[in-house]
């Protein structure tokens, strides 16, 4: 080591220290190296270079040209010192001369009439450059954490085979998936050839493979829509040449939730079970999400992935987890933040089919956030008061990919409210249906904590009347009736059918549970006769056993969310009779209610094995509807015991975590559709 430089203004080495001979506490070490290249003015060495923390490569999105954009927020599940240890510093080379030096804005996405911007345009659905947000192209650097990231993404398809086969099972069986078919399934052939393409590639540093550079380049492009492009044509800007990472990590929670369900069992070998499989692809959804957010601005695909994923976290980590209930702040976020929730003023730079794909992603993202809202009892984070899109129009997934949109627009397929002439049945219409049930139940969310007045009672009955107009309203080959089983639908249509129905009558169900009082144990008339037939119609389910394939958690669901709470209502008012003497205010039979009740009291018995965590709970709760089954039919016979014999000791609420639940073990599903039910 040299001579030290200047510091603080001082000579390199002042005159004090050099008459005393000791050493200059004034300067900084200059190495040899910086010396002989005339630089030491710059110079700093280290006097402990082994606790400095090593420099990291730089993966460019193309020769020369690097990616600066760290996350802005670090993996919750990385530690800080690691986090920190991943982020490089920004590269400066030679070939960085040879890119455009032309910033890039990132988009700050949809600015209402309220905003900053709002007295310069008459545009509400302006997407502006964010001040302080312009990046230089050729600055920018990936972690290579994420880059890693990406090539694990890509292992986890594996055999495509399999996913495919999973992917296009899904979509022949699924009456309510929200991604329009064609979108999807055009884009598995390009996909399975990137797959091999991957494969082939020597393993000597798969985080560098020119697929993965690609992946990375094209991804941090801002995903543009020309107002041209046909709807046949719409996969090739996320696939082939232009393959971006949205698309995987949709296509891996697409596969995982297919098999989580149980589907392409002869593509599925015995090694990995359908929970871990479910979970490996719920890791590489995770991860691409992550990645896409620090590549790119917000976009379509974007909205697509946080919602496929948000339902396989469903699954996997069940409904009442907070990666649930975080996921579904991230999609509404995203929502607003794209401006899907507005629909006055559509954007005349997109083509029609994005339009209307928008609108069928909106639709679905209200009504889940509704479900999550009712299960949860938390306030809906996407309140219909602040948005005004229209609803899908009742036309088939293929219609979105033809080359002319506007003849299935015509007056000879839809009629002035958007519903199908020829009255067919298609993953619209449930779109269309179960968001119309849904805006009431905002409406009953939004008084539901309020204190109970004649002027909220008059409320109520307005938005219960109101309902029933609505559902009868409804194309009648859109409203379930006992019947339907019988007409040789498909399954998955009557299953929709009848869960559509079941989402309606709760909405009842709650608005005449918040009159009579949620302590009232003997209800009213209204209140028992929606429950018993909620109770009836999530009954029919079980007969049909020998029609159905595994979806052993969407009907779960159906079991707990609807049969529980009204079971356990019914029941406390039939003990509330017997023990007061006062009158059952129900019109209907019963013997035949009783007879319901001790029927889905033997489906509590059955819904969970004994190594379920949940299992000593649903035993209880059979115990408990046994013993007061028992003292109403026997009352002689009754065993005194205040613990197991009074209702009022339980808590019905139906928020429970079910996932995981064995419901049924002998029965065999014939469809497979993952949506919430309520």
């Amino acid at each position: 080591m040299s001579t030290s430089r200047r510091r603080n203004g001082k000579p390199a080495s002042c005159e004090p220290c050099r008459r005393d001979k000791v050493r200059c506490d004034h300067a900084l070490p200059v190495c040899t190296r910086c010396r002989d290249r005339g630089v030491s003015t710059r110079c700093f060495y280290h006097p402990a270079p082994l606790t400095r923390a090593k420099g990291r490569r730089v993966f460019p999105l193309a020769e020369g040209v690097p990616f600066d954009r760290a996350p802005s927020t670090r993996n919750p599940h990385m530690s800080e010192t690691s986090f920190n240890s991943y982020m490089p510093n920004t590269v400066q080379d030679g070939s960085a001369s040879r890119t455009s030096s032309r910033t890039q804005p990132l988009l700050s996405g949809y600015f209402g009439p309220t905003s900053f911007v709002s007295p310069l345009t008459d545009d509400v659905d302006l997407g502006v450059p964010g001040q302080g947000l312009e990046v230089e192209a050729s600055q920018r650097v990936l972690p290579p954490y994420w880059v890693q990231k990406i090539s694990e993404v890509l292992s986890t398809l594996g055999d495509f085979t399999k996913v495919d086969a999973l992917i296009r099972e899904y979509y022949s069986l699924s009456q309510s998936a929200v991604i329009a078919a064609p979108f999807v399934l055009n884009s598995l052939g390009p996909v399975s050839s990137m797959c091999k393409e991957f494969v082939s590639t020597p393993n000597v540093d798969d985080s560098t493979s020119s697929l993965t550079v690609r992946i990375i380049q094209n991804t941090a492009e801002i995903f543009q829509v020309p107002v041209t492009t046909r709807g046949r044509d719409f996969h090739t800007l996320y696939t082939g040449s232009a393959i971006r990472l949205e698309i995987i990590g949709i296509l891996c929670a697409l596969a995982g939730r297919a098999r989580y369900l149980g589907l392409a069992r002869d593509r599925c070998d015995g090694k990995t079970s359908r929970t871990q499989y479910a979970r490996k692809m719920l890791a590489a959804g995770d991860a691409a999400l992550y990645i896409c957010k620090i590549l790119t601005p917000l976009n379509d695909l974007t909205i697509w992935l946080v919602h496929e994923n948000l339902l396989l976290t469903d699954l996997v980590n069940g409904d009442s987890s907070p990666s649930c209930w975080n996921r579904l702040g991230e999609l509404s976020t995203d929502i607003f933040a794209l401006g899907l929730h507005r629909d006055t003023k559509t954007s005349p730079e997109l083509p029609e089919f994005l339009l209307e794909t928008r609108r069928r992603h909106f639709t679905a993202a209200y009504q889940l956030d509704k479900s999550i809202a009712t299960f949860l009892g938390r306030p809906p984070r996407m309140p219909w008061r602040y948005a005004d899109c229209r609803m899908p129009l009742d036309i088939s997934d293929e219609a979105l990919a033809t080359d002319n949109m506007v003849l299935d627009y015509s007056h000879d397929y839809i009629d002035s409210n958007g519903w199908s002439l020829h009255g067919v049945v298609q993953r619209s219409s449930w779109m269309r249906v179960r968001f119309i049930v849904s805006t009431f139940r905002d409406e009953i969310l939004e008084v539901s904590l309020r204190k109970m007045t004649p002027e909220m009672e008059d409320m109520l009955d307005d938005i219960s009347q109101r309902c029933h107009l609505a559902w009868e309203a409804l194309p009648i080959h859109l409203r379930y009736t006992p019947q339907c089983w019988d007409n040789n639908l498909p399954v998955a249509v009557c299953l929709m059918l009848i869960i559509s129905y079941l989402a309606y009558l709760y909405n009842d169900f709650l608005i005449q549970r918040l009159i009579a009082g949620k302590n009232n144990p003997r209800g009213n008339t209204a209140l028992l006769s929606v429950s018993a037939d909620i109770l009836s119609t999530v009954l029919i389910l079980g007969t049909q056993r020998e029609q159905m394939v595994d979806i052993r958690p969407d009907f779960t669901w159906t079991v707990l969310l609807y049969g529980f709470p009204s079971a356990s209502l019914l029941i406390k008012a039939l003990q509330h009779q017997k023990r007061t003497g006062e009158p059952f205010l129900y019109d209907g039979s019963r013997s035949a209610l009783i007879r319901n009740l001790s029927v889905f009291i033997s489906h509590l018995e059955s819904i969970v094995r004994p190594d379920n965590a949940n299992y000593a709970l649903f035993q209880r709760a059979s115990q408990v509807f046994s013993k007061i089954i028992d003292e109403i039919l026997e009352p002689q016979s009754l065993v005194s015991d205040s613990s197991l014999g009074d209702a009022a000791h339980m808590d019905f609420e139906p928020v429970i975590d079910v996932d995981g639940l064995d419901l049924f073990n002998n029965m065999d599903f014939g469809v497979a559709f993952n949506q919430w039910l309520f």
